[in-house]
């Protein structure tokens, strides 16, 4: 079955070559996936599945993009110098000019993490840099899938193969933004808090207290929160708010996460087979 690219205006058009399904068209086109899930959930580890073991062309990481967002002299570092002042820069430098001095995280994390209002104001001026170059992202994955499928067609002497053209955008905080839009997919991993608290005493070697401090830090966020731990809805289950959201069309699928990593696997290649967890 060949799926509907439906934001970026494209339908994957699929013949029979030498009895493999390929694309008819002169070029690949790409389906955008984004994957969100809270802290400890394994989006990542679904990501880099999606991309390593199920064949998606490339996954864009939008927590990373938005590091280089904070970067001295850019758009972003002046618009947050404006708003939060030049208190929150790095402690001067003789030999670094103001001008170039970076920003303090810490700083920045003190205000804004105890005050929602200072959160909002930074993230309404983060987030739109960061789509841009997600979207930048997006067009260099395009480019450098397209030339690798036109050299896999002369060394194999006929059109593209059949090959999985989507590419993965994760983002914790994915439906907070607009960027949704712009997706063909977007699917939610959820954990049980049991399974998220084990994960993050083992990975960021957190304690238990740690660990339950995090993940009510995130209980409110849109896709992230309850609606993102399986167990608070019961096992397997779908929590109501969750459920409008995949009623709406915003979300297209739920992704759990409490057993093995092959278990894992096969959710993901289930839901990758799966329609109805794209948009039509």
């Amino acid at each position: 079955t060949c799926i509907s690219g439906k934001k970026i205006g494209i339908k994957l058009m699929c013949t029979k070559v030498n009895g493999e399904t390929t694309n008819s068209n002169t070029t690949p086109k790409m389906i955008i996936l984004g994957i969100c899930g809270g802290i400890g959930s394994g989006k990542s580890t679904a990501c880099k599945l999606l991309v390593d073991s199920l064949g998606c062309a490339g996954r864009i990481d939008a927590d990373q993009l938005a590091h280089g967002v904070y970067e001295p002299g850019s758009q972003a570092w002046k618009e947050i110098i404006t708003e939060f002042g030049e208190e929150i820069l790095l402690p001067e430098d003789e030999s670094i000019p103001s001008s170039v001095r970076g920003i303090d995280r810490k700083k920045l994390g003190s205000i804004v993490f105890s005050d929602s209002e200072s959160m909002s104001k930074l993230e309404h001026i983060v987030w739109p840099h960061v789509r841009t170059r997600i979207e930048g992202r997006i067009q260099e994955i395009t480019r450098g899938h397209a030339e690798a499928m036109k050299e896999q067609s002369k060394q194999i002497d006929k059109p593209y193969p059949s090959g999985n053209e989507i590419i993965i955008v994760e983002a914790a905080l994915l439906m907070e933004t607009d960027w949704h839009e712009m997706l063909d997919g977007l699917w939610i991993v959820q954990s049980s808090p049991a399974a998220v608290v084990q994960r993050l005493k083992e990975n960021r070697g957190l304690t238990e207290e740690e660990a339950l401090v995090r993940i009510h830090a995130q209980k409110m966020r849109r896709g992230i929160g309850g609606a993102g731990m399986s167990s608070i809805c019961g096992d397997n289950e779908i929590c109501s708010n969750l459920r409008e959201e995949m009623d709406n069309g915003i979300v297209t699928a739920v992704i759990t996460n409490d057993g093995t990593l092959e278990e894992l696997k096969y959710s993901l290649e289930r839901a990758l087979n799966d329609p109805k967890s794209f948009k039509t």
